[in-house]
């Protein structure tokens, strides 16, 4: 009876470290994407129409903000 304590004790304290270790993973994972997702912005450069031989482009920003799902 002892000996199943302390088999489950000894076990017990290596799942809670893996367990802690997935979490902390979890926890860093969320954390570089949330920063990813706040500091995004993407801009392309267009060519709308030309004039002679020059191009007229337009330069588009979008960033987080714009999201539909978060307005």
């Amino acid at each position: 009876m002892a000996v199943s304590k302390l088999v489950l004790a000894a076990t017990s304290r290596k799942s809670c470290k893996v367990l802690l270790g997935l979490r902390v993973l979890a926890f860093s994972a969320k954390l570089s994407a949330a920063i990813v997702m706040g500091l995004n912005k993407k801009t392309k450069t267009f060519v709308v129409g030309n004039v002679g031989n020059t191009p007229v482009k337009a330069t588009f920003t979008a960033k987080f903000q714009h999201t539909p799902a978060f307005v």
